[in-house]
C-alpha cells in the first residue's frame, strides 16, 4: 500500500506540476553532497528529525547521466513528504513520455537519485537513450539512527524480470559504474525496452513510468525501531513479485486487443521476460550501517 503524502513538487527547486508533466530544470552551483540536502523548508522542525508515524521529506533528483560533481549540472528535483516507516510509494505520471520520449535532458542517459536530510543514494540510471532501456524499478531503503538519516540503499531490482534482463546500473556521482562489492549493497536492475515501454504505455500501463518506492530500517527518535523495510520487495519471493508484473502486462495485452499488432507483440514479448524466476535467498540483502547509501 502507499502513504498519504504531500507533494512539494511546486516548492521544490526546478519541479512544478502544471496540468500534464512539465520538467523544468535546475542548474547546480558549487556542488557538493550538501547541495543534494533533503528538508521541507515549511516544518523544518518536523522534518529535520525522523519520527515514526509523522511526516518524512524524501527528495528525487532526475537529470543527465555523466559528473553530478561538475558545475553547471542541469537537474530536476521532486520533493514530497512521508509517513515516516510506512511503506510509501511516489509516482510522476506522465514521466516516461517527459522523460524518455521528450528528452528534457538532452543526454544520451537520465539518471536519478534519492536524498533524504543531509544523505544521498547512488545514482541509478532511469534511461539509457544508447542501448534504448528503460530501469523502471526503484526502491530507497532509508537507514535511520535515532532520528538521523545515516545513508540510503538500493533494494535488489532483479527480482522484476530473468537474469538475462538483469544488468549493471548502479552509478557514483562522477558517473563510474559501481559494484556489489564496492558499495555493500545490490547495484543491479531489470531493464524494458523503449519499444516495450511504448507498447505497455499505449495499452494504458504506467509500468515505464518512473515511480521511487521508499522503506527504512533502524531506529527513529527515542530508539524507537523501523520495520518498513520488512515489506521491501526482495523480502518475498520473486515468483510473486512476477505475478504482480504479469498482472500489469495481461491488462496492457488486453487494452490494445484490436491495435497494431505489433504493439501487441512487444508488449507479449515483454511478458516472456518475467516468467522465468530468480533464485530467493530470503530476505534480500541486509541494509544499515556506515555502508548504506553515500549519506
Amino acid at each position: 500500500h502507499s502513504s498519504t503524502m504531500t507533494s512539494l513538487a511546486s516548492k521544490a527547486i526546478g519541479a512544478v506540476f502544471i496540468g500534464a508533466l512539465c520538467l523544468i530544470p535546475a542548474v547546480s552551483q558549487e556542488v557538493t553532497l550538501s547541495s543534494y540536502a533533503c528538508y521541507d523548508p515549511t516544518i523544518p522542525a518536523e522534518t529535520a528529525q525522523f519520527y515514526r508515524g509523522r511526516n518524512t521529506t524524501v527528495c528525487l533528483y532526475v537529470g543527465p547521466g555523466g559528473d553530478w560533481n561538475t558545475q553547471g549540472t542541469t537537474y530536476t528535483r521532486f520533493a514530497f513528504n512521508l509517513k515516516a516507516d510506512e511503506f510509501s510509494s511516489y509516482w510522476i505520471p506522465g514521466s516516461f513520455k517527459s522523460i524518455v520520449q521528450d528528452d528534457p535532458f538532452n543526454s544520451n542517459a537520465t539518471h536519478i537519485f534519492a536524498s533524504s536530510q543531509s544523505s544521498v543514494s547512488f545514482l541509478r540510471r532511469y534511461y539509457d537513450a544508447t542501448t534504448q532501456q528503460v530501469f523502471p524499478y526503484l526502491t530507497a531503503v532509508i537507514d535511520v539512527k535515532d532520528g538521523t538519516v545515516q545513508g540510503i540503499a538500493w533494494d535488489d531490482a532483479c527480482i522484476f524480470c530473468k537474469l538475462s534482463r538483469c544488468l549493471p546500473n548502479t552509478y557514483d556521482f562522477v558517473g563510474n559504474i559501481t559494484t556489489r562489492e564496492d558499495i555493500s549493497q545490490p547495484t543491479d536492475g531489470c531493464y524494458i525496452s523503449r519499444d516495450e515501454c511504448v507498447a505497455l504505455h499505449a495499452g494504458g500501463s504506467d509500468e515505464c513510468d518512473l515511480k521511487l518506492f521508499v522503506v527504512w530500517t533502524g531506529t527513529g527518535v527515542g530508539g524507537t525501531a523501523l520495520f518498513s523495510s520488512d515489506s521491501r520487495f526482495s523480502a518475498f519471493p520473486p515468483n510473486r513479485i512476477q505475478e504482480n508484473v504479469e498482472n500489469g502486462v495481461n491488462q496492457a495485452i488486453g487494452n490494445l486487443q484490436g491495435k497494431a499488432t505489433d504493439a501487441k507483440d512487444a508488449v507479449d514479448n515483454f511478458f516472456d521476460t518475467v516468467t522465468d524466476s530468480i533464485p530467493f535467498y530470503g530476505g534480500g540483502e541486509e541494509e544499515g550501517g556506515d555502508d548504506v547509501g553515500q549519506g
